[in-house]
C-alpha cells in the first residue's frame, strides 16, 4: 500500500494547488488524476478575472487573450456593451492552465498519478484508505487525509458523507472559425439556453468558443445557437467535437469529514451566476492546505477540528454564493419578454454604465453588482418583491 500524508484526488486547478500548497510546506503528498495527464478535454470557457491572475500569479503563457469589454445580448437581439480600458478578465489556455499548475506541484514534490481512478474512500481511525484503478488495475493508497478534488459528478463526497450535488445544470461547448467578432459575447434568452446563457468567446481573431448551459438537451440548444450564429455570418459551419460537463449551483451540505475534505467543483464551489470556477476553487484550496497543515500540527484530523476549513470559505465565499443563487433563481423566473424590458430599462437610464463606475466592481465578484443592479433598477419590489428572500431584503434595505 503508498502511504502518503495527504491524497489529492483530481489534478485539476483546486486539486493541484492544494497539493502544491502542501507540498511546499514539507507533506508527502500524492496526486491521483483519472485521466492520462493534466489538461484533458474540458468543457470551459477558461475565463478567469484580473484578480485571480494577479492574486494566484497565472502564468502568462496560459493566457490567449485579454478581455476588456463584452457584448451582452438581450432575447429580442437588442444588446448592451459593457467595457474598460485595460482588461478585466483573460481566456487561458485551459491544458496549459491546468499544466501549470500541475508543475508548480510537482516541482514543489508532489507526486502524480495518471490514468488512475479513485472508486472508493475508506475511513479509519488512524488513517483514510482510496481504492482506486491504476491503469486498469487495482490499487490502494493510505494517508492521513484526502482532499477531494475530483470535480462535478465525482460520487466520492457521497461515498465520504459528505452528501450529494442537488442543484446543477449541463452545458455543451464547441470551437468554431469566427468572422469580425472581436469580443465575448453573452446570449441572456430562454429560448437559446433555457435556464442559463450561452457565449461566444474569442480566443484568437480566427476561432472562437461557443457553448452554454441549459437545464435540458445543452447539445440540441447549442447546435441551434450555432445554426443562428452561421446564419448572421459570425462563424463559420464547424466540425469540431462537442464537449459536454456540468457545474454545480449550490455548494455541497458539508464540505468536510473526518480525515476528508472537499475543494472545487467537487464541493460546489462555483458561481451560480456565470457558472465560473477556477478562482474560488484556488482561494478553497489555500483553505484547505492552510485548515490541513494546522491539523498535522495539532495531530487532529476529526471533523471537529477539520470543520475549520469550511468556516473558512464560507466566511469569504458564502454570502457571495447566496446572493449569486438567488440572482440564478430569480432569473429562471424571467421570461424573455420581461429580459427584455428589463434591458430596455437598463439601456435607457444607462445603469450599466453606472455599475461599470462603481469602485468595488470585479469581475470575479458578483453580489454587490446584484444588490447594486436591484436598487438601481427602481421598480424591484414590483418585479422580485415577493421573493426576495431576507438575508438579500436586508441587505437591499441598508443601501437605501
Amino acid at each position: 500500500m503508498n502511504r502518503y500524508d495527504v491524497i489529492v484526488i483530481g489534478a485539476g486547478p483546486a486539486g493541484s494547488r492544494t497539493a502544491h500548497q502542501l507540498a511546499r510546506h514539507g507533506h508527502r503528498v500524492a496526486v491521483l488524476e483519472k485521466r492520462e495527464g493534466v489538461g484533458g478535454k474540458l468543457c470551459c470557457t477558461g475565463i478567469i478575472g484580473r484578480e485571480c491572475f494577479e492574486t494566484f500569479e497565472i502564468e502568462k503563457a496560459c493566457i490567449l487573450r485579454g478581455a476588456a469589454s463584452a457584448k451582452l445580448f438581450a432575447p429580442s437581439g437588442n444588446f448592451l456593451r459593457v467595457s474598460k480600458n485595460e482588461p478585466q478578465a483573460y481566456i487561458t489556455d485551459r491544458a496549459a492552465f491546468d499544466r501549470s499548475l500541475a508543475e508548480r506541484a510537482q516541482r514543489a514534490g508532489a507526486e502524480y498519478y495518471f490514468s488512475t481512478e479513485a472508486t472508493d474512500i475508506a475511513v479509519a481511525p488512524d488513517h483514510v484508505r482510496i481504492a482506486a484503478l491504476d491503469h486498469g488495475s487495482e490499487a490502494s493508497y493510505s494517508a492521513e487525509a484526502v482532499v477531494i478534488a475530483s470535480g462535478f459528478a465525482s460520487h466520492l463526497p457521497e461515498k465520504a458523507g459528505l452528501g450529494r450535488m442537488q442543484a446543477f445544470i449541463m452545458g455543451a461547448q464547441t470551437e468554431a472559425e469566427i468572422r469580425g467578432v472581436g469580443e465575448v459575447e453573452v446570449y441572456l434568452s430562454h429560448r437559446v439556453a433555457p435556464g442559463f446563457f450561452a457565449w461566444l468567446v474569442p480566443v484568437s481573431d480566427q476561432r472562437a468558443r461557443i457553448g452554454l448551459f441549459a437545464k435540458e438537451k445543452p447539445g440540441d440548444h447549442l447546435r441551434s445557437f450555432m445554426a443562428r450564429l452561421t446564419t448572421e455570418g459570425k462563424i463559420l459551419e464547424s466540425r469540431a467535437p462537442v464537449l459536454y460537463g456540468g457545474i454545480p449551483l449550490k455548494p455541497l451540505r458539508r464540505t468536510y469529514g473526518d480525515r476528508v475534505l472537499a475543494v472545487g467543483d467537487a464541493a460546489g464551489q462555483v458561481k451560480p451566476t456565470t457558472g465560473g470556477g477556477i478562482y474560488y476553487g484556488l482561494l478553497c484550496a489555500d483553505f484547505a492546505a492552510e485548515t490541513l497543515h494546522s491539523a498535522f500540527a495539532a495531530g487532529r484530523f476529526s471533523a471537529n477540528h477539520l470543520a475549520h476549513y469550511e468556516k473558512l470559505w464560507k466566511a469569504k465565499l458564502g454570502r457571495e454564493l447566496q446572493i449569486d443563487y438567488f440572482a440564478r433563481v430569480m432569473y429562471n423566473r424571467l421570461s424573455d419578454k420581461r429580459l427584455n424590458s428589463i434591458f430596455k430599462v437598463v439601456k435607457e437610464n444607462a445603469i450599466h454604465e453606472a455599475l461599470l463606475k462603481s469602485s468595488y466592481r470585479s469581475f470575479d465578484w458578483h453580489g454587490e453588482l446584484v444588490l447594486d443592479g436591484l436598487k438601481r433598477l427602481g421598480p424591484w419590489r414590483r418585479l422580485f418583491g415577493k421573493y426576495l428572500p431576507g438575508y438579500v431584503l436586508r441587505s437591499l434595505r441598508s443601501k437605501f
